[in-house]
């Protein structure tokens, strides 16, 4: 799978568990809400780094807690 798709899904899963909606997320983050769906649609094929961090910021996360998670091994990406 790519990095998008890894990022979306490690991403939805921690909004579940954090009771954050999309749309807070949105707001919070200061990302528009085009880029969002290109995330969670899959348009890209890589996320912004800094992107990353705002999430990880509004999740209250670290980026090592952020990719802590099978999903982000290696062997699991196809990276071009």
């Amino acid at each position: 799978m790519n990095l998008n798709r890894a990022f979306a899904i490690r991403l939805s899963g921690l909004l579940n568990e954090k009771h954050i909606s999309k749309y807070r997320l949105e707001k919070e983050t200061g990302l528009s809400h085009s880029a969002l769906r290109f995330i969670f649609n899959e348009v890209n094929n890589d996320v912004k780094f800094s992107t990353i961090v705002k999430v990880c910021d509004v999740l209250e996360i670290s980026l090592k807690d952020f990719f802590d998670d099978d999903i982000f091994y290696m062997e699991n990406l196809d990276i071009d």
